[in-house]
């Protein structure tokens, strides 16, 4: 489940206000399994990135609740729902608080604490940016925020997927700490037109925005393709939580 992760980490710096229109954002992409261009579409609905080059896209159906991870090598699509992640968290932050300290640590759990710094500002595509670095623990990420930027989908549903989307896939002891980034993510205001991640196993990824289009894009575009496997990854995850496993 860990490979769910990735993909969502240039959406790790992005919050609504007001809804916004339809967004095309082109990024060039560098890092292992992220190397190339990337497009990432924003409707009041849904959210897209699409990576020919890695052949493994990620759509968000904030309606529904609903993250998928689209497989085109080996045809297989991933669902996440929001919902299934949230139960099983709680039933696993159940059975971590009944064990002692130590026996948290060495499971992995952690307590690491999460600092937002400003880090001052540059211009990118001709637009003014803020400059973010988040901290927690080895886990760095830095952005270039355009705060005029608005994601369009609906506040609420989007709050929700920052503080859940670093947990999809980390599901453990460790999930907590997830939910802490996400909540602090969900401060920084605008969508990034570059960011820069220093993760644990993953290494160093890097993404900078090439061009920008505003204007309406048709919901074909958000459409899961045809003819693959679906596995729901949330339905198992929460069944195997309740066989102890």
């Amino acid at each position: 489940m860990r490979r769910l992760l990735t993909p969502v980490l240039a959406l790790a710096f992005c919050i609504p206000s007001l809804l916004a229109g339809d967004l095309t954002l082109t990024m060039t992409s560098t890092g292992r399994g992220h190397e190339g261009k990337q497009t990432h579409l924003w409707s009041s609905k849904f959210m897209r990135i699409n990576h020919p080059e890695g052949q493994r896209d990620t759509l968000v159906d904030f309606v529904q609740g609903v993250h998928y991870t689209i497989d085109h090598k080996k045809k297989v699509i991933q669902k996440m729902s929001w919902e299934d992640l949230e139960v099983a968290m709680e039933g696993m932050a159940e059975k971590m608080k009944n064990l002692p300290a130590f026996a948290q640590k060495l499971m992995g759990g952690s307590d690491a604490q999460v600092v937002v710094e400003e880090q001052g500002s540059e211009t990118i595509l001709g637009r003014k940016c803020k400059k973010w670095k988040v901290t927690m623990g080895s886990t760095v990420m830095e952005s270039s925020n355009d705060p005029s930027l608005k994601p369009p989908m609906p506040v609420g549903s989007y709050k929700r997927f920052l503080r859940l989307q670093h947990a999809i896939g980390q599901l453990g002891p460790g999930a907590s700490s997830m939910l802490k980034l996400g909540e602090e993510l969900a401060k920084v205001q605008g969508i990034a037109l570059r960011t820069h991640n220093v993760l644990p196993i993953v290494g160093d990824l890097t993404s900078v925005a090439t061009e920008l289009k505003e204007g309406s894009i048709p919901e074909s575009a958000f459409a899961l393709p045809e003819g693959y496997k679906l596995e729901d990854a949330g339905k198992k995850m929460r069944e195997n939580l309740a066989k102890g496993r």
